[in-house]
């Protein structure tokens, strides 16, 4: 059996399917040492890893992903593909979970919103702004906002605005966006997930955010505190679920206002808390979601009261994604809680992901991250 698994970052489902004995195929942007896939596709160079932003290029890992798709049995996808203005759809009959359309249609923020808020979903204040005069219009009107791309993922393109921000740099950053853009209405909140496997509801996750791009999670997360009633909000999401007919993995992403949960967008393909989820469980999510494709299972929901859930988490994981603060040289070595791994002597630009980092308390994240700082070597 072979399994084809395409995105940005493929080492965590690639390696969940290689436990299972698959030939597997990766083509992804990055290529790190821990990658155990038999067939290796990538963009990056592995001695200079360069930056993101001029590197990426959906196009070639789809034009790479084409070359496998109709020979394997199974394909899993992740971030990055499907999910822009610009993406082109492609018809791969053994997909485990949405195909590219549904993705790319869910990935234009705008649309999505106005969808939720037919079903009676909460979500937040939204406009489109399609040139500079009106998102200033709008920046008078409620003082602080969020503007971002009406497509995306992890959080790229996000900015906060407010009548605060020196003139200069507001102009600036207003100037040269591309228009036109998402903007909301600012919610004083953290950022959270619910992730589903199979239509299923699994957990609620903290996710670790950084000037508003994704870079971590806390998972799973109890929401006890800031969410004023579970039940509903599990209710709520498993008819959003429902509703968008979604299958595989998936995720909602939200905030909280007033107690209550404010949908900030949906994420129909594998998400950031797949290892962690995966940890937690001490199951195969990989076996767990083929199974449910090969059964053809598509039940309806059970409400919260007689919900059962078949993936019961054990234990809190905390994943982090450590970022380069100046250009440096990677020497890490590989460990049990270290992932993502550079070639050894791969350089790494200031601002690049460096490597993820995966803890089960704040004390042991922090020691780790004391440990890579000693493994990578300043740019001189």
């Amino acid at each position: 059996m072979k399994i084809l698994v395409v995105g940005i970052n493929t080492r965590p489902v690639v390696n969940s399917a290689k436990k299972l004995g698959y030939k597997v195929y990766s083509v992804s942007y990055y290529n790190p040492m821990d990658l155990n896939a038999d067939v290796k596709e990538y963009l990056i160079d592995d001695n200079y890893h360069g930056f993101f932003n001029k590197s990426y290029s959906e196009k070639k890992l789809i034009d790479y992903a084409n070359k496998y798709a109709h020979d394997v049995d199974y394909i899993f996808i992740g971030s990055g593909v499907f999910e822009s203005e610009d993406s082109k759809t492609v018809d791969w009959e053994a997909i485990v979970g949405n195909s590219p359309k549904k993705i790319k249609s869910l990935s234009n923020k705008y649309h999505t919103l106005r969808k939720l808020e037919n079903i009676g979903c909460p979500v937040p204040i939204t406009y489109i702004a399609h040139n500079y005069h009106q998102l200033e219009k709008y920046l008078h009107e409620f003082n602080t906002l969020i503007v971002k791309p009406i497509y995306g993922h992890g959080g790229s393109g996000v900015h906060t605005i407010s009548l605060n921000t020196t003139n200069d740099i507001l102009f600036n950053l207003l100037k040269n966006l591309k228009y036109p853009v998402l903007i909301q209405e600012f919610i004083n909140s953290n950022s959270f997930s619910a992730a589903y496997i199979n239509r299923e509801f699994i957990a609620f996750n903290k996710q670790i955010i950084m000037n508003n791009a994704y870079i971590g999670n806390i998972t799973p997360y109890k929401i006890n505190r800031e969410l004023k009633n579970i039940k509903n909000t599990i209710n709520l999401f498993n008819e959003v679920i429902d509703y968008f007919d979604l299958e595989g993995m998936n995720g909602i992403d939200f905030m909280i206002k007033d107690g209550h949960p404010m949908v900030i967008e949906i994420n129909p393909r594998i998400l950031g808390t797949f290892e962690t989820l995966e940890m937690s469980s001490n199951k195969n999510l990989v076996r767990y979601m083929i199974e449910n494709k090969n059964n053809n299972h598509h039940n309806n929901y059970n409400n919260y009261n007689n919900y059962k859930n078949k993936i019961p988490l054990k234990t809190q994981y905390i994943k982090k994604i450590l970022f380069a603060k100046e250009r440096l040289i990677s020497n890490i070595k590989k460990r049990s809680n270290i992932f993502d791994i550079p070639k050894y002597g791969a350089i790494i630009e200031k601002g690049e992901p460096l490597t993820t980092i995966i803890g089960k308390n704040t004390q042991e994240i922090r020691e780790i991250t004391q440990d890579i700082s000693k493994m990578v070597i300043l740019w001189r």
